[in-house]
């Protein structure tokens, strides 16, 4: 009789044990998590002249911070004018990959895609 009871109590222990613990192929198995960073175009006008200004498109990287956007601009270079290559440069060698292009509406006069670019939570 006292072996039925010891090995009873024991089942009971590795059930409870085994409901309550996690398994380590479930910790291994966690979600991973990703944050976005969204880039948009916007103008810069430079005057250069008397009544002449040039027109050249920067490029604004936004990322959601808790309960802010946390911006930066990629202003255009004054010899090229392509803040779009730098943005896709240095966001790149921070790790960020480019999922997406997205054409936004025509109607809301927007000046070129919007870029969008994820990586994983460190």
């Amino acid at each position: 009789m006292p072996t039925r009871s010891f090995a009873l109590v024991a089942a009971v222990v590795v059930v409870v044990a085994a409901t309550f613990m996690p398994s380590l192929a479930v910790r291994a198995q966690s979600p991973t998590r990703f944050e976005y960073v969204r880039a948009e175009p916007y103008a810069v006008h430079t005057p250069v002249g008397p009544n002449a200004v040039r027109e050249a498109f920067g490029y604004r990287a936004c990322l959601a911070t808790g309960e802010q956007w946390s911006c930066r601009e990629f202003q255009p270079n004054p010899k090229t004018s392509d803040a779009l290559r730098a943005a896709l440069a240095t966001l790149g060698n921070e790790g960020w990959e480019l999922v997406s292009a997205v054409v936004e509406d025509p109607t809301e006069n927007r000046i070129g895609p919007t870029y969008v670019f994820k990586r994983q939570v460190r």
